[in-house]
């Protein structure tokens, strides 16, 4: 699951201050909503989609893994060799369609 909060609410051209004051909310707390260090309640999705104008489903991106899975794979790449590195990396081009570098 990924908060997609920052990306709307850049998009809209509408500044981290002036979203918390629409919903009532201290910057430095929706902050921490937008990078994840606290967590996005039902309550505070529907007011902040009301304060940027969406339907609250668009704040949330179910199909994107999680912070701490994300964070799990990057620690897993980085305790790998070159080689093994290079076969991790060479393995997601291929499941991902990317193709080789």
């Amino acid at each position: 699951m990924k908060v997609q909060i920052a990306e709307i609410r850049k998009a809209l051209g509408i500044s981290q201050g002036e979203l918390a004051d629409r919903v009532g909310m201290s910057r430095p707390y929706l902050a921490q909503i937008e990078n994840g260090t606290r967590n996005l309640t039902t309550s505070r999705q529907v007011a902040l989609a009301e304060g940027l104008g969406v339907d609250p489903s668009e704040l949330v991106d179910f199909s994107a893994p999680s912070q701490s899975d994300e964070e799990y794979m990057l620690q897993s790449f980085r305790r790998l060799n070159a080689q093994q590195r290079k076969e991790w990396l060479d393995l997601a081009r291929v499941a991902t369609g990317i193709g080789p570098e």
